[in-house]
């Protein structure tokens, strides 16, 4: 009787366990979901270069990017991933769809490439990255500062 008892108790717990631990994957796995049904379009564009005068007095991050672009293409879950990181700590995130600011305004370059990176500090640009590799090292490193 004894035995029957420990041996019921005991499967039970196991149960418990096993059904907590499924919980917590699927939570996992609906915020990766979220992030990576996220794309370029869901964050906010700016269409003109002079609107970075109203960037706020910290730094910004401004994804210049084209749909068509193959590279911009493959890495936009990685990209979007970290962006949505870095713009829940707080940091301002604005994207550059090539096609649409075409001579408008005064860019901070002659030329820029898809995809870059534009860092902005107190409406000032101060650096630009380059690249999938060098783009999602900076995203990856500024999203998980240590």
């Amino acid at each position: 009787m004894k035995r029957k008892l420990f041996l019921t108790i005991l499967i039970l717990l196991n149960m418990v366990l096993l059904v907590s631990c499924q919980s917590s994957d699927t939570t996992l796995i609906n915020s990766e979901t979220t992030l990576i049904n996220k794309d370029y379009e869901d964050f906010q564009h700016i269409d003109h270069w002079d609107d970075v005068n109203q960037f706020p007095d910290e730094e910004t991050i401004v994804y210049y990017y084209s749909p068509y672009c193959e590279i911009c293409q493959a890495m936009q879950d990685e990209a979007t991933k970290y962006l949505v990181i870095l713009e829940d700590s707080g940091v301002p995130i604005y994207m550059i769809h090539e096609g649409f600011i075409y001579q408008q305004g005064t860019p901070p370059l002659e030329i820029i490439e898809t995809p870059s990176i534009l860092i902005y500090r107190n409406q000032t640009y101060v650096e630009k990255v380059s690249g999938s590799k060098p783009i999602l090292n900076y995203l990856e490193n500024n999203s998980n500062p240590s």
